[in-house]
C-alpha cells in the first residue's frame, strides 16, 4: 500500500511538479540567453550597478558584477528565482499532503487501508521531497549545460552545489507546511505561514549586512545557513546545509506525531 500511496501522491502532484519545473527551466534558459549581451555591455552594467543603493543590491543578492558569470547567476537566478520556485514546489505540495486530503474528504478512504497514520504521512512527505528533487535535477541539468553554452565560466561543480543549496533551503519550509497541515488540517494556513516565514527570513538574511541590529539575528534564517552565494563560489557551508536537513527531519517527525494524535475530519 505504501508504494501505491507514494505513486498516487506523485501522480496527484504531477501537474504542480511539471508546471513549476517548466517555469523554472524556461526562466533559466531566458536568463542564460540574455547573458552574452550583458557581458558585452559590461561597462554600462558596471555603471548601472554602481548607481543602485546598497539595500537594493542586498535584496536581490548582488555581490559581484552582473557582467561576471557568478555575479549574473547570483542576481538573476539564485537571488530570487530559484529559491522562489523550489519553495513553491515544497510548500504547495506539502500543504496538500494531509490537509488537502481532509479538505477533499478523501482522508477517510486512505485511513481505511492497512497503514498507520505515521507511515501515511511519511510516504506523503517522501512524495513531496521527490517532486522537489525532480524539479531540482531538471534545473541543475539545464543550468550546467546552458551556462557552458552561454560562456558564464562558472565550474560545473560550483553550479551543482549552488543548485543543491537552493533546494535544501526549501526543505524546512516544506516540512513546516506538512507540520501545520498535520496539526490543524487547513491547507490555506499550511501555505500562508511557511510563505510568510520564508519571506521574513529571506529579508533578514539579505538586509542583515546593512544593519548592525539585524546581523546577530541572521542565524535564525535558513537562507543564511544555506549560503547559496558561497556554494556558487566553490565554498559550500556543509555544516549549515546539514543543519537544515536535520531541521527538516525534526519537523517531519513532529508532523508525524501530530497527525497520529489528532482527530481527523472525515
Amino acid at each position: 500500500m505504501t508504494t501505491e500511496l507514494m505513486t498516487k501522491s506523485l501522480r496527484d502532484n504531477r501537474g504542480s511538479t511539471i508546471g513549476w519545473g517548466i517555469a523554472l527551466v524556461a526562466s533559466v534558459l531566458l536568463q542564460l540567453a540574455v547573458y552574452p549581451a550583458v557581458r558585452d555591455a559590461a561597462g554600462e552594467f558596471e555603471k548601472l550597478l554602481e548607481s543602485y543603493p546598497e539595500s537594493f543590491k542586498a535584496l536581490f543578492n548582488v555581490e559581484q558584477s552582473l557582467a561576471s558569470g557568478v555575479g549574473y547567476l547570483q542576481g538573476e537566478v539564485f537571488g530570487f528565482l530559484a529559491p522562489l520556485v523550489l519553495l513553491g514546489v515544497a510548500i504547495g505540495q506539502a500543504s496538500r499532503a494531509t490537509a488537502g486530503e481532509e479538505k477533499a474528504h478523501t482522508m477517510d478512504l486512505l485511513l481505511a487501508n492497512p497503514i498507520s497514520r505515521t507511515r501515511l504521512l511519511l510516504d506523503k512527505a517522501l512524495a513531496v521531497f521527490t517532486s522537489t528533487a525532480i524539479v531540482t535535477v531538471a534545473f541543475g541539468v539545464v543550468l550546467v549545460v546552458g551556462s557552458s553554452v552561454a560562456g558564464l565560466g562558472v565550474p560545473w561543480p560550483d553550479l551543482v552545489w549552488a543548485v543543491t543549496a537552493s533546494a535544501v533551503v526549501a526543505l524546512p519550509f516544506g516540512a513546516l507546511a506538512l507540520l501545520i497541515g498535520a496539526l490543524i488540517g487547513r491547507p490555506g494556513l499550511a501555505v500562508a505561514i511557511p510563505v510568510g516565514l520564508a519571506l521574513l527570513t529571506y529579508l533578514l538574511d539579505a538586509l542583515s549586512p546593512l544593519s548592525e541590529g539585524l546581523r546577530p539575528w541572521r542565524v535564525l534564517s535558513p537562507f543564511h545557513h544555506a549560503a547559496v552565494n558561497d556554494a556558487l563560489t566553490g565554498d559550500p557551508n556543509w555544516l549549515g546545509l546539514a543543519g537544515l536537513v536535520v531541521l527538516t527531519a525534526v519537523l517531519v517527525a513532529g508532523a508525524a506525531m501530530a497527525f497520529e494524535r489528532r482527530d481527523i475530519r472525515v
